[in-house]
């Protein structure tokens, strides 16, 4: 654990002081304004002393004189705020563009990382851990620039000039008070935390538990156990009461800890300063001084326990992002990779093998060519390794074995963006974006013009749909397009993958969530707009496929049968077998 906030501190330290001159200069203006505002803080109790001296000796100074010291002291007093909400402003700044720049990185390195990554990921956690990073930076870097690093620099000064001015004893003396309370606070709000940290995993199991009651309350009307999942709620709430309990005695201990720590010390700083002021070797102005010291720091002490769990919470909330930020993705550019434009494609496939796990071959030494110009359909059972050829078509895995080869390139020598960038595809699932319609269908192209988009949208058969919305082209899709049908989704992702105008086609059950009708006059506009360009279809409808010039069967990862549809037919093998079921 040491470990990971060591990281991440090193972390805050790299955003906050290596991000840009402007920030760094930020940062040096807070270090003065800071050691500034800390000596007006070690000031205006000298003043104050000085205040009481002056009205001691009233008699021998003017009016004038007494109320320039007065006033003095006052202007120093609201100085000091002044200055202090100053220095936040200056922090305040820092931290936004500390976290602006976290998460950028967090967000660009997600952008990275292959496919395998994001598919193993929980996004409400992931999304978690980021907000916990970024709550976590503020945290940290807060109390440590704002909190922490003033007080202790104050308490270091304060120290030295009470044994300057009073001699050893005086601070001797602070230094211990403020040494107790430090390591008392230190290790009993370690355990307060710990308290606290079991409370929350209590009510999150009593949380869990009611949220999946809710969720199935079907199900528990059905078999009527209303009754058994309110006693099972009961006794989580009654473990999270208990642990609450617990939880707030040991803060409540703590702070009367704290509370008899400055108490003791204050009572031996006054008895030893009130006799010296009784025995007339130091002055009233002087006691005044020595206990205004004293209780200057009781406030800020109080909440230094705190600040610092907090900032140790900010450092451990970071760490799993920093975990993430260490996972390097699998698939990556070779660093000779060329930026590679064509006109046409040609893909070949050969003897690749590939599996998700060790265990479980997907693909097995697989070999067939998509010629230029040409359209290969895939068909085969669930499970044969069909919408795996896509994945790594676009490079989302690398073959185990084998190579594919665009153009007589193998793409592993070619950057991904611009492999990704000649490839149009449109995925049975389709996501969308919760914005517009408009934004949806131009994201194929964002330098498209409107004109382009909605002629997209024609080929898709898009138009009369969109008529139909009030708000046209500018509806809201909703979260993952959910407030579309999935005929309306595939759409759009035909518009979106016609607007990218690439050189080859990868339709994977590009029109399986269509009617028979639509599907057809979209097939009608798939064939039209992807003539003479290289396409790959993946289909379980095999009505779709019967034009294609080679379909391929596969079977457990393997090539079982190639040909036209007239051929396979002939063969009577599995092509056969399965279009007879479907017809």
């Amino acid at each position: 654990m040491k470990q990971q906030s060591i990281a991440a501190l090193s972390k805050i330290i790299s955003y906050v002081w290596f991000n840009k001159r402007e920030t760094q200069l930020r940062i040096l203006m807070t270090c003065v304004i800071t050691l500034f505002m800390i000596g007006l803080s070690l000031s205006i109790p000298l003043l104050f002393k000085k205040v009481i001296d002056v009205l001691l000796q009233t008699t021998t100074l003017s009016q004038h004189t007494v109320l320039f010291i007065l006033a003095g002291y006052g202007a120093c007093w609201v100085l000091n705020q002044v200055i202090r909400q100053v220095k936040e402003m200056f922090v305040f700044r820092i931290l936004e563009k500390g976290i602006r720049s976290l998460t950028l990185d967090i967000f660009t390195h997600l952008q990275g990382l292959s496919v395998s990554f994001h598919l193993n990921r929980q996004t409400g956690l992931l999304m978690g851990q980021i907000e916990n990073a970024r709550y976590g930076f503020e945290a940290a870097c807060w109390g440590i620039i704002s909190f922490l690093f003033p007080i202790i620099v104050e308490i270091v000064l304060a120290i030295t000039l009470l044994t300057y001015l009073y001699g050893a004893v005086y601070g001797t003396l602070l230094f211990l008070i403020m040494a107790t309370y430090l390591l008392f606070s230190i290790f009993f709000l370690e355990k307060a935390s710990q308290a606290r940290e079991l409370y929350n995993e209590k009510r999150s199991q009593a949380t869990a538990s009611m949220v999946d009651s809710l969720l199935n309350y079907e199900t528990v009307k059905y078999f009527t156990h209303e009754k058994h999942e309110i006693s099972q709620v009961d006794l989580l709430l009654k473990h999270q009461e208990d642990e609450g309990v617990k939880s707030l005695l040991m803060v409540s201990w703590v702070s009367i800890g704290q509370g008899v720590i400055i108490g003791v010390g204050l009572l031996l700083i006054t008895l030893l300063s009130g006799n010296a002021v009784y025995n007339k070797t130091m002055d009233v102005g002087d006691f005044v001084l020595i206990n205004g010291y004293v209780l200057q720091f009781v406030m800020p002490l109080s909440f230094f326990g705190h600040i610092l769990q907090q900032v140790r919470k900010g450092l451990q909330d970071m760490s799993a992002i920093l975990n993430i930020l260490d996972t390097k993705p699998e698939i990556t550019d070779n660093p000779q990779a060329i930026d590679y434009r064509a006109d046409t494609a040609e893909v070949q496939f050969k003897a690749v093998s590939f599996g998700y796990t060790a265990e479980r071959t997907i693909l097995d030494t697989l070999s067939f060519t998509i010629p230029t110009g040409k359209t290969v359909a895939l068909v085969g059972p669930t499970g044969s390794g069909k919408s795996t050829i896509t994945r790594l078509l676009f490079r989302l895995y690398d073959p185990t074995a084998g190579s594919i080869q665009f153009n007589g390139y193998d793409i592993r020598s070619l950057s991904q963006h611009s492999l990704r960038k000649m490839i149009g595809s449109v995925a049975q699932e389709t996501m969308l974006f919760n914005d517009t319609l408009y934004y949806n269908i131009a994201y194929g192209n964002l330098e498209a013009s409107e004109d382009e988009v909605k002629h997209a949208a024609h080929l898709a058969h898009l138009d009369e749909f969109i008529a139909k919305l009030p708000a046209g082209y500018n509806t809201v899709v909703g979260e993952r397009g959910l407030k579309l049908s999935g005929g309306e989704k595939q759409r759009i992702a035909l518009a979106r993958a016609i607007l990218k105008n690439p050189i080859l086609y990868v339709f994977d059950e590009a029109t399986s969530s269509l009617d028979m009708r639509t599907e057809k006059e979209i097939q009608k506009n798939l064939e039209e707009i992807s003539a003479g360009k290289t396409t790959l279809i993946i289909a379980h409808r095999l009505s779709t496929i019967v034009h294609a010039d080679t379909i391929i069967v596969l079977e457990n990862g393997s090539i079982t049968e190639q040909g036209t549809h007239d051929q396979l037919l002939a063969m009577q093998g599995l092509y056969y077998r399965l279009w007879n079921a479907q017809k």
